[in-house]
């Protein structure tokens, strides 16, 4: 030990790479931001002791080396999925006296370019939820050996990257147990951008369930394409122009369902007692209809606290992590 200390001071980053976590939780743990008196903080103050590193000194290094920051990157404010986890990442980002910067971009031009502009920030971790069927890899892999990186849902085709996906084959079994145990035999699916792998992973999990309880559909009631209100209100209307109709509408997000409501109700039919309806996301609209609506709730607060986790582990240890959803059951789509 006293070698060492006869040597030049240890960095933040000698630091962070034998106790195998980021600069930033290192700067968190050494500085008593981070209150968590776990595994992570007892490697890093090891680590710290073994280099003889000094905590006055870490004060004047980490000003250079960590900015307190973390990046997040979404589609759209407005879309449902991406509100629900700036909700619930904000306050967590903020308890912990770090600031969340936020890039907002649909296409995958626009998602690259708010990357690039976030990791030239030098931000200590950045999160992504990309659009279907966007390929951000380039970018990703460009970053990955100095910033940890992780993507939230879509279909993972960095693997350089962490990966917080949903489960959606487990909520699409939920939903579809669901329905037949409230007597429905047949269901059509509004599904999402056909372009995308996500939307037909989804559509292929919905047959194999739908073969799995014994029910049926209509290729003609199942279609693709964007998640509005008016999308789903148009599809709903031609669906019952043609080939009968099912027992239940299965959607990809919240607004289809929405506008799957209005125009039964349009048509003269009632929901649940006609025909049953379930959305996706659990946004604020599904407990504001009428009925109310029984959505999947994607579970934000486990994707924040695994997000954050892969982010302090640091860049370098790719992981890919499954949470399962929740089946949020209301009036639209229960027997009356």
């Amino acid at each position: 030990m006293a070698n060492r200390a006869a040597k030049s001071p240890s960095s933040i980053l000698e630091v962070a790479t034998l106790a195998n976590v980021s600069t930033a939780t290192v700067s968190r743990v050494l500085s008593g931001r981070r209150a968590k008196d776990d595994d992570i903080a007892h490697r890093v103050r090891k680590a710290a002791a073994e280099l003889n590193y000094s905590v006055n000194y870490a004060a004047s290094a980490l000003r250079s080396d960590v900015t307190n920051t973390i990046g997040l990157v979404i589609p759209s404010a407005t879309d449902s999925f991406s509100a629900g986890l700036l909700d619930a990442l904000e306050p967590v980002v903020d308890s912990d006296s770090r600031q969340l910067l936020l890039g907002i971009g649909e296409s995958e031009a626009k998602q690259a370019d708010r990357i690039e502009t976030l990791c030239s920030r030098k931000v200590d971790g950045l999160i992504a939820v990309t659009s279907a069927g966007n390929d951000l890899s380039e970018v990703f892999d460009r970053y990955a050996d100095t910033i940890p990186i992780v993507q939230v849902g879509g279909h993972q085709r960095s693997f350089r990257t962490n990966m917080v996906s949903i489960d959606e084959n487990t909520a699409m079994e939920s939903i579809i147990r669901h329905l037949a145990s409230q007597g429905v035999r047949s269901v059509a699916y509004l599904a999402g951008k056909e372009v995308s792998f996500e939307s037909a992973e989804l559509f292929a999990m919905f047959h194999t369930q739908l073969r799995a309880a014994g029910l049926d559909t209509v290729s003609a009631w199942n279609r693709f394409g964007d998640s509005t209100v008016q999308r789903g209100f148009d599809c709903t209307i031609r669906l019952f122009g043609e080939n009968g109709h099912p027992d239940a509408i299965v959607c990809a997000d919240d607004t289809i369902a929405f506008g799957v409501m209005m125009a039964l109700h349009a048509l003269g039919m009632s929901v649940p007692e006609d025909i049953k309806v379930v959305g996706y996301n659990d946004s604020p609209i599904a407990s504001a209809t009428l009925p109310t609506m029984t959505s999947v709730r994607p579970p934000y607060d486990r994707i924040v606290a695994e997000s954050l986790r892969l982010i302090e582990a640091g860049p370098g240890h790719p992981s890919h992590v499954a949470l399962p959803p929740q089946l949020i059951v209301r009036v639209s789509s229960t027997k009356r």
